[in-house]
């Protein structure tokens, strides 16, 4: 007979680098789960202990005896009926190793560890750089029920792990830190359903959950019965504890599970990983408050809707920043989103700054007609002035450029590309209107005029986006077959687009590469972001 076991699994939001910090939130939660004598079993996400990825830190010794100090402290602290699966990495006894781990810790005693076997190396990840890999499978045995356990890639590589280890398990546990893309939550559980069936077992998936520099890990944990029925999940970008019983190998207490329903809705996941990433990034980095230059168009109109639903009224400040060049309708729209939204804003004139950059280059400058340049010191007159505002209160400034505009360089270094955090940067900017529209949806929080205007830089008279660039729904699905799926200026072309325009586009982008080196970092949502996925070489012949 096999026995009841309580299960606490911890859809965990680790702070990289806080390893005290992350530790005492574990025992916390250990402590307030610890009502019933049942046996137990904790789980927590891979790299709960340093948060995922600390990357370099893992490289320095006094790293490494912080974990090691960390993983005796919770081996004390781990009761009789109690087991710990816990996600750290495990230095070997000269430190010339670290793996990344799943210690199982019990009645103050480490069990087993299990050392993660499939690597990845590609797209945002680089643990080939980092650890050591793994040479076995790991069961355990809890009240008579085999538990396997693996590491996030190792799960998407288990036909190649599967051996008399895990013939006959009752449970396969997966630990994960699995970063959020559009789309990869269905595929994710689409193939832990699969599995689960085919193999025969029940499966606990359990995903670190909140935001990392550019990554968001979105949770969504879920359960799968040996059918290959998703029986309960947990709930998205939300750190929360979820408990349930097995009993004689199986679910139990099946009244009290949810059975998994699909979300329809695209752009709510969409924004709401860009809210965590967002809040994260400043919350962890220890920040307080945001500032952002309002222009009335679009972009940032979009992120100012997602700040307000983040932070404070009285920690975000809108700075209207109009030259000779900005038309009255982008000021009254700028301000009436303002308002709409409750949010404090100033007006600051950029035309002194302007008029003194332009009166002091008046002599070098003699002889040259007008060109990009006094389009550009307009652009870096704004980013002064934001900088500045923000070195001042202490808030920090978000940039409110997108992909679409990154992609092909159709921003100013040192102007409208200052800041500390990009929440647009990987939408492109069909997906800032379908986004902005959505979010309209809810409550209004842009002005409709916002929505339907033609976009514009306002950096001379007249001036539009369309003057320099294709309208962006044909501007997207050229960027999006070049940079997401890697295709040819040929294959494009095929796909009905005229061979002078795709040529220009993707010259565009590959001599913008400089541009994008020096952008801020932003939230990853499509699965090519520019930063860490993406990694051109600055100084390329690579042309069209």
């Amino acid at each position: 007979m096999k026995g009841k076991v309580e299960f606490i699994i911890a859809q965990f939001n680790a702070v990289v680098g806080d390893i005290e910090g992350n530790l005492e939130k574990i025992i916390d939660i250990i402590d307030k789960n610890r009502k019933l004598n049942a046996p137990k079993v904790f789980v927590f996400p891979e790299l709960a202990l340093c948060g995922y990825s600390p990357e370099d830190l893992l490289f320095r010794e006094d790293f490494s005896v912080k974990i090691n100090k960390s993983i005796a402290k919770i081996q004390d602290y781990i009761k009789s009926n109690e087991y710990l699966i816990l996600g750290a990495p495990r230095y070997s006894d000269d430190f010339s190793k670290v793996f990344n781990s799943a210690y199982i810790i019990h009645n103050k005693k480490l069990l087993d560890i299990y050392d993660k076997q499939f690597l990845p190396n590609y797209g945002v990840f680089d643990e080939k750089r980092y650890f050591d890999q793994g040479k076995k499978n790991t069961v355990i045995n809890i009240e008579g029920n085999k538990i396997g356990i693996l590491i996030c890639e190792d799960s998407w590589n288990l036909s190649s792990l599967y051996d008399n280890d895990l013939e006959d398990i009752d449970f396969l546990i997966s630990i994960n830190a699995s970063p959020f893309e559009k789309g990869k939550d269905e595929k994710r559980k689409k193939y832990f359903m699969d599995i689960a069936s085919r193999y025969k077992f029940n499966l606990i998936y359990l995903n670190t959950v909140g935001g990392q520099d550019e990554i968001v890990f979105d949770g969504s944990s879920f359960i799968v019965n040996k059918k290959g029925e998703i029986i309960n999940s947990c709930n998205a970008f939300l750190e929360e504890n979820y408990n349930f019983f097995i009993n004689d190998g199986e679910f139990s207490d099946k009244s009290s599970f949810n059975h998994y329903i699909k979300d329809e809705d695209n752009e709510n996941e969409l924004y709401q990983a860009i809210k965590i990433g967002t809040y994260d990034y400043i919350n962890k980095s220890s920040l307080n408050g945001v500032i952002l230059g309002l222009s009335g168009g679009i972009d940032s109109a979009l992120t100012l809707a997602i700040a307000s639903d983040i932070f404070d009224k009285e920690d975000i400040e809108a700075v209207l920043l109009p030259s000779i060049f900005t038309s009255d309708l982008s000021i009254q729209l700028a301000k009436e989103q303002c308002e709409i939204l409750n949010i404090n804003y100033s007006i600051i004139s950029i035309k002194d700054v302007n008029d003194a950059a332009n009166k002091t280059l008046e002599n070098r400058f003699e002889g040259l007609i007008n060109d990009v340049t006094e389009e550009n010191i307009q652009a870096r007159a704004r980013g002064l002035l934001l900088m500045s505002i923000s070195n001042k209160t202490g808030k920090v400034l978000l940039t409110t450029g997108n992909k679409s505009e990154l992609a092909v360089g159709y921003s100013t270094l040192y102007g409208d590309m200052c800041g500390s955090f990009a929440p647009l940067k990987d939408l492109y900017k069909s997906e800032v209107y379908e986004l902005s529209k959505w979010r309209n949806k809810k409550a209004i929080a842009i002005p409709e005029a916002v929505i339907e205007r033609m976009p514009t830089a306002e950096l001379s008279h007249d001036q539009y986006d369309i003057d320099t660039l294709p309208p962006y729904d044909i501007l997207d699905v050229i960027l999006k077959s070049f940079i997401e799926e890697k295709k040819s200026l040929d294959e494009i072309c095929n796909m009905g687009y005229e061979r002078n325009l795709v040529t220009k586009i993707i010259n565009m982008v590959i001599g913008s590469e400089y541009k994008r080196r020096q952008y801020s970092p932003g939230v990853k949502v499509n699965p090519e972001s520019f930063g860490r996925d993406r990694r051109f070489p600055i100084v390329s012949k690579f042309k069209y």
